[in-house]
């Protein structure tokens, strides 16, 4: 009678990852939620007061904030992609999915303010920059519904909701003149609140 061979350590890890997979394990990407959202919040807040002429000079104040919130963010975002150590659940369908998902969504924002400033610089002026929040609130939505489908996670389910809710809103006021401050509020229930809720909940 032939003996059975003991499963390898690779068997294992293929048995493990395929369990994951099925399962509806704790999103793992809080700490990058709140990292952005943060920043977000932040520059549209500054974006509001230089609107209003709190500070800088009307102009160029604009690119330095968004140049430091681009910078700082993907300095943050490798910081802390290096940092986190290996997680239970990180091959799940949802951690899988929420890693595509808002990798894509940062490219569809990068190429909206591209084409923006392309936009702008061809006669459609700054105002044409109101319009990439909407879209990004859009890309919120997709991004936070479909992870949190897959997850079966009630926060980013309710914060893509808002985020749904966000993108009629800031359309509807986008005249209004504290319509950054609304912004700010958007990110910070959407994101900022919903990643630290997710990031309190991961398995340490």
């Amino acid at each position: 009678m032939s003996e059975i061979a003991a499963p390898t350590r690779e068997d294992i890890q293929y048995v493990r990852q395929l369990a994951e997979s099925g399962a509806h394990a704790p999103l793992l990407g809080g700490r990058f939620m709140v990292w952005w959202g943060l920043l977000l919040t932040g520059a549209y807040t500054a974006h509001h007061f230089a609107l209003e002429g709190a500070f800088g000079d009307g102009k160029t104040i604009f690119a330095a904030i968004w140049a430091a919130f681009a910078l700082l963010g993907m300095a943050g975002q490798l910081v802390l992609a290096r940092s986190m150590g290996p997680k239970s659940g990180s091959g799940s369908a949802g951690n899988r999915a929420s890693r595509s998902v808002w990798t894509a969504a940062a490219f569809a924002i990068a190429a909206m303010v591209v084409g923006v400033a392309v936009a702008a610089r061809s006669g459609a002026g700054p105002a044409t920059f109101d319009w990439i929040v909407p879209v990004a609130f859009a890309v919120y939505a997709c991004a936070l519904t479909v992870t949190g489908s897959l997850a079966r996670n009630t926060i980013t389910m309710a914060a893509g909701a808002g985020a749904v809710v966000m993108v009629g809103l800031y359309t509807a006021l986008i005249l209004a003149p504290e319509r950054y401050l609304l912004a700010a509020a958007g990110v910070f229930l959407t994101v900022l609140v919903p990643g630290l809720l997710l990031l309190r909940a991961e398995p340490r």
